[in-house]
C-alpha cells in the first residue's frame, strides 16, 4: 500500500507506488428514505437479526441483533476460545446458506479481541482448503452475554477453483519481476511467497502473494503483488509505504531515498537524548505526542499496540522516478522498515515547508501505520479512500487534543475542535502553495481545494489518485466533522440537518470502527455501518451518537437503511 498526505496522480516518490484499480459499489434504500429496513431483519430474523443488509450477490454484508438460534457458547473452553468456535460454527453452519459457502470453505482466526466494555470482536479470515482467500473476512462480534449481536465484512460464494499451480512460485514472482523492474537493476523479494486465491471481479484467480522490492518506471517500489499462479502475471500490485515511546531519529540530509540503503541515515536523537537539530526535535517530539494521544485515548501502545519503537528519518528526499528528487513528502515506510521519512520541503520551502513543522503530518501518517495493522484497509478506491480519511480524521483530532494540553502526562481536560483543526497540513504549505484554503485538505468544506469530492454521488471514480483516495476522502471527513459539529452539507446537497455530538465522541466511533469492525475491502456504505455499530457498542442502541452518525452519512449521500427507534427491540 502507497500513504501520502499529498494528492498525486500516477506518481512515486523513491519507493512509492500509485495505482489504481476500479471497484464496484452495492447500495440501498436512498438516505434518509422513510421506507426503511431497520428493525427488519427479513428471513434472517429466525435467527434474531433485525438489521440485514444484502450485497449485489444476495449474501449478507451486514446484519445486527442478537442471534438466539444456535448461539451458545460451548462450556469447557475459555473464553476467547469458545467466543471463536462459537463465530466459526455459526458462520459454517447455521448461515453457511446464507452466505452460499462452497464446500472447502473454511475459516480461520485473525484476530480475537476483547474491547473495553466487554464485548468480544472475532475477525474470520476465509479459507479453501488450505488457501486464503484475499480480502474475504468476516468480524463477529459477540456481547458481554456471549450472544452473537452483529456480523460485519463479506465472504465469497459459491467459489470454484482449481487449486493446483502450473509454476512454482519462484519461477512465478521471477515472471512478474522481469515485466515490472527496470532491465538490469537488482530485484528482491522478501520471505516466502503464499498461495492463494484472490477474486478479479467475480472470478477466483490461484495467485502467490509475494513482498517485493524493484526499480521501475516510476521509481523504487516495495510493494505485495499477486502474481498469477499459471503464468506469473501481476494481478494486483500494493505498495508497502505507509506514506505519512521508544524513538530514534536520523538524519538524511537531503539524500534522496532510491533504494532504501540510504536508510536510515546519520543518528540525531534517541530516547532520553537531547539534540540541537531542530527538524529531528520536531520529529521526536511530534512522534511522541502522537504516541501518548494513542496511549491516553485508546490504550494502545504506539502504532502496533506492542510498544513499537518509533523510528524518524527527517529532510529526506524522494526519487521521483524522472530522474529527479524531490523533498515536498511524507511517508510511513512500512514492513521491513517500518520508518516515518519527512521530506525537506520544496523549492526551498516556497511550495511546501520542511515537514517535521506540521504536527498533523506526523499524527497522520502514524495512524496509516495503525489502520495497516487493524483494519487494513487496502490502499485502492473506496477503501482507500476510507483509509486516508482515517488518517486525516485521527491526525486532526490528535492536533485538537495536544493543543489542549494532551502530553505525557495525561489527557487535557476537555478539548474541542477549532478552525485549525479541520485544515490538514496547514502548518507546511508554502507561500506559493497553488491548493486554495491556505491547507492541502479542508475536512469542513472539501470541495474549496477544487479537486476533493464531498457528496458521494459525485465520487470520482477512475484511476488516478490510487482510484481517489485522497479525492474522495472528503466524502468520510466531510461526515466526521458534522458528526462533530452539527449542521448541513456545505453546497446543501442534502437536506439532512446533523445534531453533533463533539470531538471525543466521533473519534472514538471512528477509531473504534476502524480498530475492530472495518475489513480490508469495506467501502463506504460499510463504513456507515460500522460507525453506527460502534455508536452502539460505545454509547447505546438508537442513542444520540447513533442518530448522529446515520445522518452524517445522510448528508453526504452514502446510502443506507434505518429510522428513528421508537422503543429498542426486546433484549436491548
Amino acid at each position: 500500500m502507497s500513504f501520502s498526505l499529498f494528492r498525486k496522480t500516477c506518481r512515486s516518490f523513491g519507493p512509492l507506488s500509485v495505482l489504481g484499480l476500479s471497484l464496484g459499489l452495492t447500495t440501498l434504500a436512498a438516505c434518509g428514505s422513510p421506507a426503511t429496513d431497520h428493525g427488519r431483519g427479513g428471513e434472517f430474523r429466525r435467527f434474531g437479526f433485525d438489521e440485514a443488509t444484502l450485497a449485489h450477490d444476495g449474501t449478507p454484508s451486514f446484519l445486527s441483533g442478537r442471534m438466539t438460534t444456535g448461539s451458545t457458547l460451548p462450556a469447557g473452553m475459555d473464553a476467547g476460545s469458545a467466543a471463536a468456535h462459537l463465530a466459526q460454527k455459526v458462520l459454517l453452519s447455521d448461515l453457511r446458506s446464507s452466505y452460499r459457502l462452497a464446500p472447502r470453505t473454511t475459516l480461520s482466526v485473525r484476530t480475537n479481541q476483547l474491547d473495553e466494555a466487554g464485548n468480544r470482536l472475532v475477525r474470520l479470515q476465509q479459507r479453501h482448503g488450505d488457501l486464503r482467500v484475499l480480502g474475504s473476512e468476516v468480524i463477529v462480534q459477540l456481547g458481554r452475554d456471549g450472544v452473537i449481536e452483529a456480523i460485519h465484512g463479506r465472504l465469497t460464494p459459491d467459489l470454484v477453483i482449481d487449486a493446483r499451480p502450473t509454476l512454482s512460485a519462484n519461477e512465478a514472482v521471477q515472471v512478474a519481476l522481469s515485466t515490472l523492474s527496470r532491465p538490469g537493476l537488482p530485484t528482491q523479494t522478501h520471505g516466502t511467497p503464499e498461495l492463494a486465491i484472490f477474486m478479479e471481479g467475480t472470478t477466483p484467480r490461484l495467485v502467490y502473494a509475494a513482498v517485493v522490492e524493484y526499480v521501475g518506471t516510476k521509481g523504487r517500489a516495495l510493494e505485495e503483488i499477486y502474481v498469477s499462479a499459471q503464468d506469473g502475471s501481476v494481478q494486483e500490485r500494493l505498495s508497502r509505504v505507509y506514506e505519512a515511546l521508544n524513538r530514534d531519529v536520523y538524519s538524511l540530509d537531503k539524500v534522496c531515498v532510491k533504494d532504501g540503503s540510504e536508510l536510515p541515515g546519520k543518528p540525531v536523537i534517541s530516547e532520553g537524548g537531547m539534540t540541537m537539530d531542530m527538524p529531528g526535535l520536531r520529529a521526536y517530539n511530534n512522534s511522541g505526542a502522537v504516541y501518548w494521544f494513542y496511549k491516553h485515548s485508546f490504550g494502545r501502545d504506539s502504532y502496533d499496540d506492542m510498544g513499537a519503537k518509533l523510528t524518524s528519518s527527517v529532510m529526506a528526499t524522494f526519487d521521483t522516478g524522472m530522474g529527479g528528487c524531490d523533498g515536498g513528502n511524507a511517508a510511513w515506510v512500512g514492513a521491513p522498515y517500518s520508518i516515518m521519512l519527512y521530506g525537506n520541503g520544496s523549492l526551498f520551502g516556497f511550495l511546501l515547508k520542511e515537514m517535521t513543522l506540521g504536527f498533523d503530518v506526523a499524527a497522520h501518517e502514524l495512524t496509516h501505520a495503525v489502520t495497516n495493522l487493524t483494519s487494513d484497509l487496502v490502499y485502492k478506491n473506496e477503501s482507500g479512500a476510507l483509509n486516508e480519511a482515517m488518517s486525516d480524521i485521527l491526525g486532526a483530532t490528535a492536533e485538537a487534543w495536544v493543543a489542549a494540553g494532551g502530553s505525557a502526562a495525561g489527557p487535557p481536560t476537555t478539548y474541542s475542535a477549532t478552525d485549525k483543526t479541520w485544515k490538514i497540513g496547514e502548518d507546511v504549505v508554502g507561500p506559493i502553495f497553488p491548493i486554495p484554503g491556505g491547507a492541502l485538505r479542508s475536512m469542513s468544506n472539501p470541495t474549496i481545494d477544487m479537486m476533493s469530492k464531498d457528496f458521494y454521488a459525485e465520487r470520482y471514480i477512475g484511476m488516478d489518485d490510487n482510484g481517489g483516495v485522497h479525492i474522495n476522502s472528503g466524502i468520510a471527513n466531510l461526515a466526521f466533522y458534522l458528526m462533530v459539529q452539527g449542521g448541513s452539507h456545505p453546497r446543501m446537497k442534502s437536506p439532512t440537518v446533523v445534531d453533533g455530538i463533539g470531538l471525543d465522541k466521533a473519534m472514538r466511533i471512528f477509531y473504534y470502527a476502524n480498530a475492530r469492525l472495518l475489513t480490508s475491502t469495506s467501502d463506504f456504505q460499510a463504513a456507515r455501518y460500522a460507525t453506527a455499530r460502534a455508536a452502539e457498542i460505545l454509547y447505546g442502541r438508537c442513542g444520540r451518537e447513533w442518530q448522529a452518525v446515520h445522518a452524517a452519512w445522510d448528508a453526504v449521500g452514502v446510502a443506507g437503511a434505518w429510522a428513528l427507534c421508537v422503543s429498542p427491540p426486546s433484549g436491548f
